[in-house]
């Protein structure tokens, strides 16, 4: 399934049927496209306007890496369901077959990378939105602000991903170097979320 053929509509069709895909890690990363769009589109409306000329260096690196972010995180919702499908696929494998266990745990092994892959492109997007919110056009502050919201909750539904398919899975190094690399990319996203928090207070967005 290509979910960037799908149109808006047909994902939600598609995403409420009676199947598990697409489901949670395939919707994740659209989200995560959706907010790297928006950081996109607040650094488009800052180009250009005389106020903020001293910052078009820093909204051409916002376009550059969030059109990467865009194609990567649709690239992993499809990604997400053919990764779900091999490990449906393994479990389906007759008890018999002395193959099954070792083809289950390369299922689940490549079923943990793709969320993995989509808690990094959030918190890349998340470095993106505290830039064009402090320095982007600030009549889009709100859709910077949004973006960060989107990549945040992008972050957690990789989290969750990655975490029910390290439950199946028996190699223990492998799931202990995954949680650490994965904590560490999540606690750097943190760390840009809360700054973007206080811009939100600042901004006067919230009293929460």
């Amino acid at each position: 399934m290509d979910i960037r053929k799908l149109s808006v509509e047909d994902l939600c069709n598609k995403v409420k049927e009676k199947t598990p895909v697409p489901g949670g890690g395939a919707v994740g990363a659209v989200v995560a496209a959706l907010g790297a769009s928006l950081n996109s589109m607040v650094a488009n409306l800052t180009l250009g306007k005389k106020k903020y000329e001293n910052y078009e260096g820093l909204m051409q690196e916002v376009l550059e890496n969030m059109e990467l972010v865009v194609e990567r995180t649709l690239r992993l919702a499809s990604e997400d369901v053919e990764a779900f499908n091999k490990v449906m696929e393994a479990y389906k494998l007759p008890k018999e077959d002395p193959e099954k266990e070792k083809k289950l745990q390369e299922a689940l092994k490549k079923a943990v990378e793709t969320p993995f892959e989509l808690v990094e492109c959030a918190r890349d997007i998340l470095k993106y939105s505290e830039i064009v919110a402090k320095w982007g056009n600030q009549n889009a502050v709100s859709d910077a602000f949004s973006a960060a919201e989107l990549a945040r909750a992008a972050c957690k539904i990789g989290e969750y991903n990655v975490m029910i398919n390290l439950k199946s899975i028996t190699d223990e190094e492998f799931k202990n170097k995954i949680l650490d690399e994965m904590y560490e990319v999540m606690g750097e996203a943190k760390v840009y979320y809360e700054r973007i928090q206080e811009l939100v207070k600042e901004n006067g967005f919230t009293k929460i």
